[in-house]
């Protein structure tokens, strides 16, 4: 028993270690990271961003698609952790669009201890999400779309392991009032959880919920008079009380450099991207640095979108 709390204890430690914000010592804390080098960038600004990293912030993003996209995103973090992605997405006819992905984090060969202070083992941590998006447009201005989430998380330690699953959905909207404003609102993680029986861990063990914060995102996205360059705004309430502002601001030219800079919360990101043909395929190439928050280490983020 001593040793189980021990291990949970150490994973409590490490999940709270990924918190960006006051969100992320609750469940599901591996979403509150974003997606996408072009995002995490911008100081995880993502409600207007058309890619296949932008669906995760707002499903409405998915009517917005133009051809096929495949993207992936590897996550080089501290304390031996890692977060990557996955995924696709195709404009479909009737002007919508759909995409999928999966997202696994985790962390590897944590030392576990006995009651004696005894090396016993080593404890193997993951956790999944997988998603289906679909987005619709209503006219030229409007567009809603939908995700659902299907989660999982497993922990080995031992002979022991431990799982739980759940499903979560997310919801958003896009107005676009001109080509140079574009406003955001999504509703994400509603009814997101991850369920879990513990009867072979514990002796009066039973059903586990640990339900993830439910998160209301505003957003806007303005193309300045001057054509290089961008700003974004973002406002984040969770039902648990917290609320993070998301500031971006990112200078390109054409589709072929960009450089950005952001503030998630009171924490700043910097990143840049470049554009460029791929065996005859569009194709980019983002980065972003996100300094040490909570003295964890500092951490770089690559992506990769090939459209087709």
């Amino acid at each position: 028993m001593k040793r189980i709390a021990l291990i949970l204890a150490i994973i409590l430690v490490i999940s709270q270690h990924t918190q960006a914000g006051s969100n992320g010592g609750y469940a599901g804390s591996f979403l509150q990271l974003g997606l996408g080098a072009q995002s995490m960038a911008l100081g995880n600004t993502g409600l207007a961003g058309v890619n296949s990293y932008g669906v995760f912030y707002n499903p409405a993003l998915a009517a917005r698609f133009e051809g096929k996209m495949a993207a992936l995103s590897y996550s080089f973090l501290s304390l031996d952790r890692r977060f990557n992605f996955i995924g696709y997405s195709m404009e479909i006819p009737r002007e919508a669009g759909i995409s999928f992905g999966w997202i696994n984090a985790g962390v590897d060969n944590i030392q576990s201890f006995n009651e004696i202070g005894e090396i016993s083992g080593n404890v193997d941590h993951s956790i999944n999400a997988a998603f289906f998006t679909f987005g619709r447009s209503f006219g030229s201005r409007l567009a809603a779309g939908v995700t659902i989430k299907i989660l999982w998380e497993s922990m080995a330690f031992g002979g022991d392991q431990y799982s739980s699953s759940g499903v979560g959905f997310d919801f958003g909207l896009l107005y676009v009032l001109n080509d140079h404003l574009w406003l955001s609102a999504a509703v994400r993680d509603v009814g997101s959880k991850l369920k879990a029986n513990t009867a072979n861990l514990f002796e009066h063990g039973g059903t586990t919920i640990d339900y993830f914060p439910r998160k209301y995102h505003l957003g806007v996205s303005y193309r300045t008079p001057l054509p290089w360059l961008r700003a974004l705004y973002e406002a984040e309430l969770s039902d648990r009380g917290a609320f993070v502002n998301h500031i971006g601001i990112e200078a390109s030219h054409k589709d072929l450099l960009a450089l950005r800079v952001g503030l998630n919360g009171t924490n700043p990101t910097f990143g840049a991207g470049m554009g460029f043909t791929f065996m005859r395929f569009t194709s980019r190439l983002d980065y972003a640095f996100i300094p040490s928050v909570i003295d964890e280490g500092s951490s770089h983020v690559f992506s990769w979108q090939v459209a087709f």
